[in-house]
């Protein structure tokens, strides 16, 4: 199968303001473009997660001309995603643009399961005896890895003690552990290795992609990475960082386990060591996450990859992991009911 390498990468930032979507859609999959020396020309098939249509057209718009599109109309950029790395896994397509983008916050699903996620969180608390305070620490990393993001929603600081405060939503989340909706934009254009870039940093390669259908909670996460290992000839011991779905922190400590970073139940002994922390060995979140950049299913992904991307080139400014070299996206909710789990990961 033909390698595939993530040759360009370009985002908008996030925010809560109406901003139209076409011009959104047209400006990132330009910055991809630009990113990777290449032309809309060149470009063979296009993956879309467009939460208003009038973003289709703006792809169209940069890219010059119509292409084959691969998927359209998905409510998550993870399916996007992985449609396009098929495309050139496979050799169906050289070069192929992936799109997410979400709508203002009053146009799309804004609402949030609460009552699901809480009860699961309790769950898990009761299992793996984490506390009320590892959910608060998860948010203080995650929030303070997003003040050094330009692109993050929230770039202020919390503290613990603030967490804590933080109006009760449905015990044990509080308001400063949920993240809110955001609109974004993100492209990525993934290829062979000997198209793209002229000069510059080398493309990552993206030797494993994995999509499950809908299953329950950790096993669905764990079988993901078990998977994405396999086929990368990787395991978690390689993992320099990692970008993980965090709709609360206690679906990001649950991952923890699921991915194999800790034993099961032990994941809140990451957050009390700081292993997630950058600075520490594996840090999670470095862009800050949801909870710092917004809730955004369309280019969350794709952002996801644009942080891995920045980190593997040591573009990441000052929350670089220093020899950075495997990184690992994952989109799923190990502690929450049925949904679909997506995991990538890039290496150097």
């Amino acid at each position: 199968m033909p390698r595939v390498h993530l040759l360009g990468v370009g985002a908008t930032s996030l925010s809560r303001e109406g901003r139209d979507a076409r011009w959104l859609a047209h400006d990132a999959v330009t910055a991809a473009l630009s990113d990777a020396g290449l032309s809309g020309r060149e470009v063979d098939s296009l993956a879309l997660s467009c939460g208003e249509w009038s973003a289709a057209l703006g792809c169209f718009d940069a890219l010059g001309r119509k292409v084959r599109s691969t998927a359209c109309a998905s409510a998550h950029g993870a399916l996007a995603l992985h449609t396009a790395w098929a495309a050139v896994a496979t050799g169906e397509s050289e070069v192929a643009v992936c799109v997410g983008h979400d709508p203002r916050p009053e146009l799309g699903d804004a609402v949030l399961p609460l009552d699901q996620l809480a009860s699961d969180a309790r769950t898990y608390l009761r299992g793996s005896g984490a506390t009320e305070e590892h959910l608060a620490r998860v948010a203080v990393k995650n929030r303070g890895h997003g003040a050094a993001n330009p692109r993050a929603l929230l770039r202020s600081a919390v503290t613990v003690e603030e967490v804590l405060a933080s109006t009760e939503l449905s015990r044990p989340l509080r308001e400063l552990m949920v993240p809110g909706p955001a609109q974004a934009a993100a492209a990525v254009v993934l290829g062979r290795h000997d198209r793209g870039r002229r000069d510059g940093p080398r493309a990552p390669r993206l030797p494993a992609s994995v999509l499950l259908s809908a299953e329950e909670g950790q096993p669905a996460v764990a079988r993901a990475a078990g998977l994405a290992y396999f086929g990368a000839s990787l395991g978690p011991e390689d993992v320099d960082l990692a970008e993980v779905e965090d709709l609360t922190p206690a679906t990001e400590i649950s991952a923890y386990e699921a991915l194999e970073l800790a034993p099961a139940n032990r994941g809140p002994e990451l957050v009390e060591s700081g292993f997630t922390e950058l600075g520490g060995v594996v840090p999670v979140n470095a862009s800050g996450g949801s909870l710092a950049q917004g809730r955004a299913p369309g280019s969350g992904p794709l952002l996801q990859l644009i942080e891995l991307c920045q980190q593997l080139r040591g573009t990441a400014g000052r929350r670089q992991v220093p020899g950075a070299r495997v990184g690992l996206a994952l989109c799923g909710n190990p502690v929450g009911p049925r949904a679909a789990t997506s995991l990538t990961i890039v290496g150097a």
